[in-house]
């Protein structure tokens, strides 16, 4: 019950309402989560020494500064794609300016929705390195994400050709750009009555042949959980299609899409993940039964049953009725305090993971209880001292002592003031 209360306290200090007026970059930067997501695609293009490949950069309008422009509210970000080959250097350079403009304040803060705007690119098979670099024209700050591409031997010209599955929201596309008009980097299906599309393209050898398209939606288990499947026959050599998944018999998890291309005896394979999320949990949770577990700190042994043993389709619900219960969150969209609680996970696993999960050290348990320390003095290196931090939180009268006593990085509290 004390971490309880201690964490309600420390909680109730962050900046974590819905209500902020400036994005989250400094504190999204800290945790170590990119503030923005890309995906990349290689798709097919019909000239022999090229592949085509979209780039989708996807920004919560969280992420951005909206200022009030009347009865709407706008952001404004430039976006820079720099394509660099090792051996070669730039070999594209691309800028977008793009406008976000939304009706509502409420959504200024949302995590829900997005800009999204794709790059496309034609460019020799090889080895590539992808850098977006998006400036916020309101606040002026900046952030770079990068990504490793390979495009070699991809495709071959002996066979039907499968491109990669670009994920979408709607079956909609962009007129004569061979784009889904609301493609999704994530892949988060937030609504249990969404359906989600598989966008691919197919370049066949003789379009008066039969092909078949086999879709398979597997668990993390691999059980099959939907399947479906489609029969081409005619149309144009080259062409790009969407195939739809239902999720609503889709509980909240991680999931595998497999499409398998047939015609006569050759076959082409493409996957593609996505999670359901239905109910606007955390971008960090990915398995609900291992979030269960990280509750330690603040459950009961017998609240982490109670959730652990709860009925898989009531699984969802009952975990945001503990946190709604137990963390007011003043009529949030989404409770706030448990999208920090795991923020503060995410990041003791991202520094402080060693033999075992971060969330599970020491340090990782002060900092999910108590958050970031306001000072952490640290001992200098050296062969024959034993290394330590010692953890304070001026406004909380409290400090924490950490020792590395064997040397493998694994800090112990060893003078702990609760």
């Amino acid at each position: 019950m004390f971490l309880l209360i201690s964490l309600l306290t420390v909680l109730n200090t962050s900046v974590i309402s819905s209500g902020r007026d400036i994005p989250r970059w400094s504190k999204e930067s800290q945790l170590g989560q990119p503030l923005f997501a890309i995906s990349t695609h290689h798709r097919i293009s019909l000239a022999d020494s090229t592949v085509r490949l979209d780039i989708v950069v996807e920004v919560t309008n969280d992420m951005l500064l909206f200022v009030r422009d009347g009865d709407e509210f706008i952001a404004s970000m430039e976006l820079n794609l720099s394509v660099i080959r090792d051996e070669v250097g730039q070999v594209v350079r691309k800028v977008k300016h793009v406008t976000k403009s939304i009706p509502e304040y409420e959504l200024t803060n949302s995590r829900r929705d997005f800009a999204v705007v794709v790059f496309t690119v034609e460019i020799p098979p090889g080895e590539y390195t992808i850098k977006v670099m998006l400036e916020d024209k309101e606040s002026r700050r900046r952030e770079t994400v990068e990504t490793e591409v390979n495009l070699t031997g991809y495709f071959s010209s002996d066979r039907p050709l499968m491109s990669d599955i670009m994920l979408a929201r709607s079956s909609e596309t962009v007129l004569d750009e061979r784009i889904p008009l609301h493609p999704t980097v994530s892949g988060v299906v937030p609504d249990p009555s969404s359906m989600l599309y598989c966008y691919f393209d197919l370049l066949r050898k003789d379009p008066s042949e039969v092909c078949r398209i086999n879709l398979l939606v597997m668990d993390k288990s691999g059980s099959i959980k939907y399947s479906d499947s489609l029969s081409i026959i005619g149309g144009d050599r080259l062409s790009s299609y969407f195939m739809p998944i239902r999720c609503e018999d889709l509980s909240f998890s991680r999931y595998t899409v497999t499409l398998k291309a047939f015609s006569g005896e050759d076959t082409t394979l493409r996957k593609a993940g996505f999670r359901i999320n239905f109910y606007g949990l955390p971008w960090e949770i990915g398995d609900l039964d291992q979030a269960i577990r990280q509750l330690r700190y603040i459950a009961s042994p017998e609240e982490i049953k109670h959730l652990t043993d709860a009925f898989p389709s009531r699984k969802e619900q009952i975990f945001i009725k503990f946190w709604n219960d137990n963390f007011s969150c003043d009529n949030e969209a989404v409770n706030g305090k448990m999208l920090e609680y795991y923020d503060r996970v995410h990041f003791t696993n991202m520094n402080f993971g060693n033999n075992r999960d971060g969330w599970e050290t020491d340090r990782g348990r002060v900092f999910i209880i108590y958050g970031e320390p306001t000072e952490i003095e640290k001992s200098e290196m050296g062969y024959d001292t034993v290394q330590y931090e010692i953890w304070y939180y001026h406004h909380l009268n409290k400090r924490f002592v950490f020792k590395d006593e064997y040397g493998f990085g694994e800090y112990r509290l060893t003078s702990p003031t609760w």
